[in-house]
């Protein structure tokens, strides 16, 4: 997803999504040129945690 698509999504400004992927706290595919948040990783994470549920 992209960070400004992402930044919509989840009502934060796109400058805090890129610094969230910098530090590491969102996980970030690389397509081409593109910086992509992966959602499908970010979301797989969310399911394994262990308070999750």
């Amino acid at each position: 997803m992209t960070i400004e698509r992402f930044a919509e999504l989840t009502g934060l400004t796109p400058d805090t999504v890129r610094g969230q992927l910098q530090q590491g706290n969102l996980p970030l595919i690389k397509v081409g040129r593109r910086r992509l948040v992966n959602v499908a990783m970010l979301t797989a994470e969310c399911m394994n945690a262990e308070d999750w549920a």
